[in-house]
């Protein structure tokens, strides 16, 4: 009898009219939340997924010159992690983003260099056919060919474009899928057509271990006054240091909607005890101590916490997949719906709910008066 009067799945089977509300209040909460972290933690997801290529080859590229001194090059090319290093002549397009555009290299390599580049990042055509040596081709990654709106015969490059721009119309000949995004063409078309745009490198490491030790050894060597090594730690580097004010802010509108939904849940929990009064004087009166109580309210409590963070995330979940598929993944563009850090997010979100729902009910049964309570009713 105690365990079936002091049960906190009770009053949320009799009352499922006054505690869906409070469970709604916690799911949309969640929903608000996650969302939104999930938005900005795209950001991360776009620059890694957009320079994921750069995990495997390190550029070098020259300061105030069109080409690399050949000292750097010799001393660079002699490093022992050193592998292969190719000669790079690119063209670039800027492609959308969900917080704008980014620059993405489409990168003039010899025969070997695109062949060793396509096999490090696991990529292969998967439509259309590789662009012929010295000819206007060129081939995309289906991510950025959706991106920026081409298809298979279309001009990725040409004269009258801003984003684009190519001296000459370059064909896209071919669609690539792999682990990477990549963008080719090639180095002696580009050299021809672009003889004053400046030249520069990939280096490739001896084995894909070395890749991180290999640009770490490049930064030490290389004069930065003369030239600029582009290892992939410094994309993470660069990310993480222009996001953190946005982190920041990031934290503090959390930090205040995580109070305000606490203080709202807290109102509600106090207002629902408050009608429920005479069952918990009745309670009281019979013998059931104010420390039960409370624990059977806490119970509830976290029953409701539980079941709307529950929700929360199946809800979001669903949102975002349906607005991946209909309007982010069409446009090239990236957004992950189970990015498990923005769910972390939310977790004190029912934890702070509970807190100030003890609180208001354990003020409450402080100054409970049982007996004029059930006068009252009586």
């Amino acid at each position: 009898m105690i365990r079936s009067v002091l049960s906190p799945l009770l009053y949320v089977r009799r009352n499922p009219a006054r505690t869906l509300p409070f469970v709604l209040v916690i799911s949309l909460s969640v929903v608000m939340v996650a969302s939104v972290v999930t938005v900005v933690n795209s950001i991360d997801l776009t620059v890694y997924t957009f320079y994921g290529y750069n995990r495997y080859v390190t550029g070098l590229t020259p300061r105030n010159a069109l080409a690399v001194d050949e000292d750097i090059v010799r001393e660079v090319r002699h490093l022992p992690q050193m592998g292969y290093l190719a000669g790079a002549h690119s063209y670039q397009v800027m492609l959308r983003t969900i917080f704008g555009r980014l620059i993405f290299p489409i990168f003039g390599l010899s025969p070997e260099a695109r062949e060793r580049l396509m096999r490090v990042c696991q990529v292969t055509v998967s439509e259309g056919r590789m662009l012929r040596e010295g000819a206007a081709e060129a081939v995309v990654s289906e991510e950025v060919a959706r991106n920026l709106g081409v298809k298979v015969g279309d001009n990725l490059l040409f004269p009258e474009s801003e984003d684009r721009y190519a001296p000459v119309p370059v064909k896209l000949v071919g669609l690539l899928r792999g682990a990477s995004w990549l963008g080719l063409t090639s180095k002696s078309f580009v050299d021809r057509h672009s003889p004053y745009t400046w030249q520069g490198y990939l280096a490739f490491a001896r084995t894909p271990e070395l890749q991180e030790e290999l640009g770490r050894e490049m930064e030490q060597r290389v004069d930065r006054s003369r030239a600029r090594v582009w290892p992939f730690s410094y994309v993470v580097r660069e990310t993480q240091l222009s996001l953190a004010n946005l982190y920041l802010v990031l934290g503090v509108i959390i930090s205040i909607v995580v109070f305000t939904i606490s203080f709202v849940c807290g109102l509600l929990a106090n207002i629902y005890f408050t009608q429920r009064l005479p069952e918990i004087a009745t309670l009281s009166a019979i013998g059931y101590t104010r420390n039960l109580l409370l624990a059977r309210a806490g119970m509830e409590t976290v029953i409701y916490c539980m079941v709307g963070w529950g929700a929360g995330c199946v809800i979001t979940i669903g949102v975002l997949t349906a607005i991946k598929a209909t309007l982010i993944t069409p446009r090239g563009l990236l957004l992950n719906p189970l990015d498990f850090s923005a769910y972390l997010f939310t977790v004190p979100l029912p934890i702070t709910i509970t807190l100030f729902a003890l609180l208001t009910i354990a003020c409450r049964l402080a100054r409970l008066d049982p007996v004029s309570i059930i006068e009252r009713r009586g």
